[in-house]
């Protein structure tokens, strides 16, 4: 009798004690609207944003990996040195944006319906890149920065202005350290990748913007370039660990609780996929893929050992003439100002040398790069491969506040693509195609395929009034995505090489 009333009363003492704790709420069914916080947002990307190159070759750049339209595919770009950088300290810069006209009334993220930009905006969807490298010798540094924007109209109520705005502001940030080893041949980079979410309250007519909510995270990138000098092929690869940001402490876990059209129940967390990218360029025709890039400060070497021998003899020269002049009671203060004077003439006739050295290095680099054969088709191929995220979903089914599951499978995105220049020294074209995989199981409509196209056309020289190289020549670029229920272009200023 006793065991039985203690086993009743344990199993009182358990029923009472999980009435006590609070019920974990699961992520409702598609469809449903979201009344919970435990889920998350997955932040994937389908189609590929990047540069006009990047895009008209369908994002099979992994294996090319150079400049900073390079570093958001690989992070051993930063240290990839082309044939046209011709000092032993290089930068490049990247500047790009993608205006919201272009991807209006279309199915941006691939979920199978539309996606409706706020009435009365312009700025409902914005997608900005800044990027910038700094190459060293063997070493290059690289920060890529990206900003993406989404604004959806809130429902009008009794509680909320018709002119607020719901925005969610995305960026994905990369630091990156890279360097080269056996002559070029190799690069391998690592970094961090940081990721941000803000969401804001915005009205159109005060301009009045209020913070509610943010959240951070990073994770780490690895990547690789093999690319044997002079030869006509690269393979290269990045792997990018899952980026999981939680929100503040102080965090609010729902906004608006007292207003039930528009009330917004925040996720736990924010996940960036993890991603595994493996990629080959081959290159057919005459024109290198791979040249030898060569350091000036080392070609240079020679000419700096012997000047630097030069001032050590000019040295010894002035201890043992003083010395002499010493010795036998001659004026050693006249002797020092008439061998200073001597010794000034020959240093300034050494800088000279020096100066018309890295004229004459410099002058010859660009003319074996002049003299390169132009013509050449590049292959390239790659395939991405991206992890799952665990009860997750869009950012649209976010800022809607209805759950459509997302990432719940691990996504498959092959890329092909191919550039060469049609017209040599004047016009480079280039096309594409890469399957975008959806991540949400309810889309009937599957994954889609995209074709890519590009060019790159020769404008004429002009040195920028003195702020570029004397004999700059500048290019127009440009690129087309489309797809099933999608469409995007870009425009960009460069320089031809």
């Amino acid at each position: 009798m006793r065991l039985e009333r203690a086993a009743r009363t344990a199993s009182a003492c358990a029923a009472l004690l999980c009435c006590a704790l609070p019920a974990r709420a699961q992520l409702p069914r598609d469809g449903e609207p979201i009344t919970t916080n435990h889920y998350g947002i997955d932040l994937f990307q389908g189609p590929v944003l990047a540069s006009t190159r990047v895009i008209g070759l369908a994002g099979a750049f992994v294996a090319i990996g150079e400049g900073v339209e390079g570093n958001t595919q690989n992070p051993a770009a930063p240290a990839v040195r082309v044939p046209w950088s011709n000092s032993h300290i290089d930068y490049d810069l990247g500047f790009g944006v993608t205006f919201p006209s272009s991807l209006k009334n279309l199915d941006f993220f691939n979920s199978g319906r539309r996606t409706e930009l706020p009435k009365g905006t312009t700025d409902g969807f914005v997608f900005l890149d800044l990027a910038g490298n700094l190459q060293f010798g063997p070493w290059g540094l690289g920060v890529t920065s990206g900003l993406q924007t989404y604004a959806l109209n809130r429902n009008t109520s009794a509680a909320v202005n018709a002119a607020d705005q719901l925005v969610a502001r995305i960026s994905v940030t990369h630091l990156q350290l890279a360097r080269a080893f056996a002559d070029g041949r190799l690069i391998i980079g690592m970094g961090a990748r940081i990721a941000t979410l803000a969401v804001t309250n915005e009205n159109n007519l005060t301009t009045s913007q209020q913070d509610l909510f943010s959240t951070v995270g990073s994770g780490y990138e690895a990547g690789f370039v093999w690319k044997p000098n002079e030869h006509q092929f690269r393979i290269g690869g990045a792997l990018r660990t899952g980026v999981t940001t939680r929100p503040s402490n102080d965090a609010p876990a729902i906004l608006y609780p007292n207003d039930p059209i528009n009330r917004l129940y925040l996720p736990e967390r924010v996940t960036v996929p993890w991603d595994l990218d493996l990629g080959l360029a081959i290159q057919l025709g005459p024109r290198p893929l791979n040249p030898r890039w060569v350091d000036p400060s080392v070609e240079l070497e020679r000419v700096k050992r012997f000047l630097h021998w030069r001032q050590l003899e000019r040295e010894r020269r002035r201890r043992f003439e003083l010395s002499r002049t010493s010795t036998i009671h001659g004026d050693v203060d006249a002797a020092a100002r008439a061998l200073d004077e001597e010794f000034a003439f020959e240093a300034a006739l050494d800088e000279v040398t020096l100066n018309h050295a890295e004229r004459n290095l410099d002058a010859e680099i660009r003319r074996r790069l002049r003299e390169l054969q132009r013509f050449h088709v590049l292959l390239l191929g790659s395939i991405v491969m991206s992890g799952t995220t665990q009860d997750a979903v869009g950012v649209e089914s976010f800022l809607e506040r209805t759950t459509q599951r997302s990432g719940a499978s691990i996504s498959y995105s092959p890329r092909l693509a191919v550039e060469t220049e049609t017209v040599p020294n004047w016009l480079r074209l280039r096309a594409g195609a890469y399957h975008e995989p959806t991540r949400f199981p309810s889309n009937r409509d599957g994954g889609r395929v995209h074709g890519t196209l590009g060019f790159d056309a020769k404008l004429l020289p002009f040195d920028a009034f003195g702020l570029v190289h004397e004999g700059t020549v500048w290019r127009v670029s440009g690129s087309l995505d489309a797809a099933r229920n999608y469409f995007g272009w870009s425009v960009a200023i460069g320089v031809w090489h």
